[in-house]
């Protein structure tokens, strides 16, 4: 891949994107200056072709990129520049954030919406499971003799109550004393952390009152269980799937019903959106057979991840034809997660 076919398969990516119609050596001799003529493009196209790079359609049309080629731009020709929005696309992300004040559950849907919009693809969004809550108040509350209800107020300012079931025999000053350990070792940790962390340094600071161990463990039990439910319950957004349909690649009806049905299924929209620590740094393309799931090899998909007190806890991204236009997606969907980020007191830039 010498420079000159670089400006070439760039030219080319661009044309097809802008116009979606095969793109032959003439339009690129005509609307990029490369300083070279029709033929030496076409020369340069044919080599293109056989390195898999480009394909023609049908014959005597033009040329169209390959999925290779759509790799190769990603990775190695988008310039810094192609990335940038607009300043009023910038302005009108900015404006959104800057007047939400939903809560976190509208939140995630407008944001989602947002992306759609701005893009005309399908948006997606994982939402933070609420093991990634952080606690920030806990409150116990006597009902009467053997009924307390917890308060417990988390980083995205949800209110989870809970009844609690407690032995008969529960003092009022044991009570405050089971509050005050509680309050001491769950404040700052996320809910998924609580049991790793505390249940240890409790068996060690109670051990001599093992009645008050054992309700104390009993309440931390009660406690995790919703949100052991709500993580395996948990759906993720999707927002402009009929926007697919404005695509010609999308035109065929068993094409469109083969992807809507993938789409339906909420395990594969999670395995695409899957938030890996230890693999996704930042934004990640996957550009057409990428994509496992049958059905999607006509498609693309950007993905970023979100966070909270630097942890990853999910992820936004967009669906859309392979015939995408790469640098604004990738630029969007990067500030619209940076801005959920924020939102929600997010430090992406400590993320490990």
């Amino acid at each position: 891949m010498d420079e000159r076919k670089k400006q070439i398969l760039h030219a080319l990516i661009r044309d097809y994107v802008d116009v979606g119609e095969p793109v032959g050596s003439r339009t690129i001799a005509k609307k990029y200056d490369l300083g070279v003529s029709p033929a030496t493009i076409r020369n340069e196209m044919s080599d293109l072709e056989e390195m898999g790079f480009i394909r023609q359609p049908h014959a005597s049309a033009g040329r169209i990129p390959s999925d290779k080629g759509y790799r190769y731009y990603v990775d190695h020709l988008m310039e810094p520049e192609e990335k940038l929005l607009s300043e009023a696309e910038q302005q009108k992300v900015s404006d959104f954030f800057n007047n939400c004040a939903a809560e976190m559950e509208q939140l995630f849907q407008q944001s989602c919406r947002l992306l759609s919009s701005m893009t005309n693809y399908t948006a997606m969004m994982i939402k933070p499971r609420l093991s990634d809550s952080v606690l920030e108040r806990f409150k116990l509350v006597r009902l009467n003799h053997n009924q307390l209800l917890a308060i417990m107020i988390t980083n995205d300012g949800k209110i989870h109550n809970k009844i609690l079931h407690v032995a008969a025999g529960l003092t009022d000053g044991k009570l405050a004393e089971l509050e005050a350990v509680l309050q001491q070792r769950l404040l700052g940790l996320s809910l998924a952390k609580v049991t790793d962390s505390v249940v240890s340094e409790l068996a060690r600071h109670l051990l001599e009152q093992q009645n008050l161990l054992r309700q104390t463990l009993d309440l931390l039990q009660e406690l995790l269980f919703d949100y052991k439910n709500e993580e395996h319950n948990s759906k993720p957004l999707i927002q402009g799937m009929l926007n697919l349909l404005k695509q010609p690649e999308f035109h065929n009806v068993d094409t469109v019903r083969e992807l809507f049905s993938v789409l339906e299924t909420d395990d594969v929209v999670k395995e695409l959106l899957a938030v890996a620590p230890d693999k996704q740094r930042g934004t990640v393309v996957y550009i057409g057979d990428e994509l496992s799931p049958q059905g999607m090899s006509a498609c693309s998909m950007v993905t970023t991840p979100y966070y909270v007190n630097g942890e990853k806890v999910g992820s936004i991204g967009v669906l859309g034809p392979t015939r995408m236009p790469y640098p604004k997606v990738i630029a969007l969907v990067e500030q619209i997660s940076s801005e959920v980020t924020n939102k929600m007191g997010g430090q992406a830039e400590n993320a490990k």
